[in-house]
């Protein structure tokens, strides 16, 4: 060992831990009026420093830790591992994300999750998002606010007409849909990179997925599967894929 050697170990800085890969909480959403769980996953093996956020909407009633049983976590260690810019996936229960009364989740996102993702040491704003189910309507509908980069919706429950939107019971009424349905705002998507994905054999929202993929000229993907969790899974490696690409 050279002369000094030694003190020049000791005064070595220890390696920066790694980042917790899933991080669950309670949280009061003061948009919801109530508590929420929230979680964020990272990707394996990436150290305890900021990083961008993609907010995930999760699918009908399911909520958040839905995104675990899909496996997002390993997608994003996956992605990380082929070169991909490290992100976290962010997901909180939205409930209906439309909102009805005294329960605004769209609120939530814009003025409850910054500050949450703040106190992970996490960028407040997020660059993307991603919807599965009505979450994909709910993450077209948060796209029309500035400031996301791309936006993914898998298998997004989106209606050419009242007579349908009526029948799904997401709705309170027609101008609430007229005012929040992507599909009769297609020009408000002009400038942003948009993706698409839905299963063959999912009778009801195959075609209007398609024309709005057609309208807002989409990143578009359609192949075998039908309106379920098994094809949510196969569909998101390559949504969160679609996704890093913008960061």
């Amino acid at each position: 060992m050279t002369p000094g050697a030694g003190s020049d170990l000791l005064r070595s800085s220890p390696p920066t831990p790694d980042a917790a890969p899933v991080v669950t909480a309670r949280n009061l959403s003061t948009a919801r009026y109530r508590e929420v769980d929230f979680v964020v996953i990272r990707p394996g093996g990436v150290p305890a420093a900021p990083m961008p956020v993609c907010v995930a909407l999760h699918a009908d009633l399911r909520g958040a830790k839905s995104f675990l049983t899909y496996g997002v976590q390993q997608m994003l260690t996956d992605l990380v591992a082929g070169g991909a810019t490290p992100f976290a996936v962010a997901a909180v229960d939205g409930g209906n994300w439309v909102g009805h009364k005294d329960d605004d989740p769209q609120r939530m996102l814009t003025e409850d999750l910054p500050g949450w993702l703040e106190r992970q040491d996490l960028a407040g704003t997020p660059f993307a998002a991603i919807g599965v189910d009505e979450g994909g309507a709910g993450a077209l509908h948060l796209a029309r606010t500035p400031g996301l980069s791309a936006v993914a919706a898998i298998s997004p429950t989106l209606f050419d007409n009242w007579s349908d939107a009526e029948r799904s019971k997401i709705y309170r009424q027609r101008e609430q849909w007229e005012d929040v349905e992507p599909l009769r705002h297609a020009p408000e998507y002009a400038n942003l990179p948009v993706g698409v994905w839905c299963g063959n054999q999912d009778r009801d929202y195959l075609p209007t997925s398609k024309a709005f993929a057609t309208a807002v000229g989409a990143t578009a993907t359609f192949t075998a599967g039908g309106h379920d969790d098994a094809y949510f899974t196969r569909a998101l490696p390559e949504a969160l894929k679609f996704v890093a690409g913008y960061l």
